[in-house]
């Protein structure tokens, strides 16, 4: 049996497409942030690194 105590260890994984088009950390369909933390929500679970691109058109 599993020491109460212990956390489990993490599982790597890959982030297989991201259709978030819009994260800083999207190029081309492919997440490129070291690591991503996913958070469950009243909708499902949704990818909480997400960062929104800087705007480069100046404020009018």
């Amino acid at each position: 049996m599993q020491n109460p105590q212990e956390r489990p260890q993490a599982q790597l994984s890959v982030v297989g497409a991201c259709t978030v088009t819009d994260c800083k950390f999207n190029e081309a369909h492919e997440c490129h942030a070291g690591q991503i933390e996913v958070r469950v929500g009243q909708d499902g679970a949704h990818c909480a690194t997400y960062t929104p691109e800087a705007s480069t058109r100046p404020r009018p």
